[in-house]
């Protein structure tokens, strides 16, 4: 594995650029230095559900479960034990656009963790008996609680939870085609049933070293961190594989058919989320901008929707309610939610409608705060080596581009109040978004 190219890309609030390696596999490194006792390790997978099917949805997240359970090298548990005994943490996460794999752990101990680390991505195994047998989800559960099992425990989990409900019924009336349609954690049918073949076809597909950048952020030796990287980075040739086969990515960035979807369970308050469709998270100015009007509509107790509606009501009957904005490469998500007194559903439709018509006059003070906001949040990305290697990897995955993060100030302050309000009536007209309402059970519940 050789270095083909090394790019210095300056980062906000870093002293020094960061350095960015890319070697001849299309395998990316990048090296962030950073004062401090601790060094963190991440390796990032341009894989999550975007890459699934309706075959193995979930498989992304299984997958994570699985590569803590043996290498070659190291048996199941020998990772988790190492690193915690020489006080390092270690976890990882999958979502839409990505799996990621970090460890945190005193510098002078960087050398094994890095080792090991590298290890466990480029040399899972995936054992039969970590994953468990294949069983009916339906039926009665294996006596053996491996990895299967905890991974259906965590989805039954989330089906008790009421905003798991919603978002996953708005989720799925946004998207046509998307993956992104699907939930990350798959269901209890599939994760049953997965084989270990299929599974270790996913990982040979998409753990491919063109798919994977690894950051290393904290106080280090620059040739002796690459050299130890060539050294355990040592990637299979899976060329001659059968590759998995991924539904199709076409962005969908305007709900097609917007609609309004009910459900129903044994609870005694309203749940609604609110979801419209926009352009992906590298369209910088437009990815700022809808963050800003999160900010100033329904982000925090100053925000338009809390002090409007829960600390200044004309008649109360909400019982929590925000706003959030999620960035993806195939086209970001923008989401209203709140908890209500169910009798009040219509009344709650129609003011949280009105209150995104009210998007087209923001005042040069809402923007003011939300932009000192925004500075305040950008700055503390780069406080602690944790923080820095998620910023990195965030711009490094689903925005495919770090340079941008050099860019995000200045863009920050082009942006106007008249931007803003064009913004919001191009993505957040009433018009043009989705409803998921979730509703006590009783006589008069709505049939579509």
């Amino acid at each position: 594995m050789n270095i083909v190219k090394k790019e210095q890309i300056p980062y906000p609030y870093l002293k020094k650029p960061l350095s960015v390696y890319t070697f001849n596999n299309g395998y990316k490194v990048v090296l962030a230095k950073k004062d401090s006792q601790i060094i963190n390790i991440s390796s990032w997978i341009k894989t999550g559900s975007i890459n699934e099917n309706k075959d193995n949805n979930g498989v992304s997240h299984f997958v994570e479960h699985l590569l803590f359970k043996g290498t070659t090298k190291y048996k199941a548990g020998c990772f988790d034990r190492a690193m915690e005994e020489l006080g390092g943490i270690i976890n990882a996460a999958t979502w839409k656009d990505y799996t990621f794999y970090y460890i945190n752990i005193p510098k002078e101990h960087h050398k094994i963790a890095l080792e090991m680390h590298s290890d466990m991505i480029v040399d899972a195994l995936f054992p039969k008996e970590e994953i468990g047998p294949e069983f009916d989800p339906t039926g009665k559960m294996p006596e053996e609680k491996r990895e299967r099992y905890v991974v259906i425990e965590e989805i039954k989990m989330g089906e008790d939870n009421n905003w798991r409900k919603v978002y996953k019924n708005l989720n799925n009336i946004m998207y046509e085609n998307h993956p992104y349609k699907r939930e990350v954690i798959g269901t209890k049918e599939i994760i049953a049933n997965i084989s270990q073949e299929e599974i270790k076809r996913y990982y040979q597909t998409f753990y491919s070293p063109n798919n994977i950048t690894t950051i290393v952020v904290g106080e280090f030796d620059e040739e002796e961190i690459i050299e130890l990287i060539q050294k355990n980075f040592k990637f299979k040739d899976n060329s001659n594989i059968e590759k998995c086969v991924c539904d199709s990515k076409i962005p969908e960035l305007e709900i097609k058919n917007p609609k309004t979807v009910y459900d129903y369970a044994d609870i005694n308050t309203g749940f609604i989320m609110m979801g419209a469709l926009c352009d992906s998270a590298k369209n910088l100015k437009e990815t700022i901008a809808l963050d800003l009007i999160s900010t100033i509509l329904g982000d925090g107790k100053s925000s338009r929707l809390y002090s409007e509606l829960i600390e200044n009501p004309k008649e109360p009957h909400y019982y929590q309610i925000d706003s959030c904005h999620y960035q993806f490469k195939d086209g970001d998500n923008f989401f209203i939610e709140a908890n209500f007194d169910a009798n009040k559903k219509d009344i709650v439709m129609e003011e949280l409608k009105n209150h995104l018509e009210k998007l087209q006059n923001i005042t040069p003070e809402e923007l003011k705060k939300a932009k000192k906001r925004a500075k305040v949040n950008f700055a503390q990305e780069s406080e602690m080596v944790a923080d820095i290697a998620d910023s990195i990897g965030y711009w490094a995955t689903v925005c495919n581009d770090i340079s941008l993060a050099q860019k995000y100030l200045n863009t920050l302050e082009t942006i106007d109040c008249n931007y803003l309000e064009k913004i919001a009536e191009k993505y957040l007209s009433p018009n043009k978004i989705a409803v998921s309402l979730l509703l006590p059970k009783g006589e008069n519940n709505e049939t579509v």
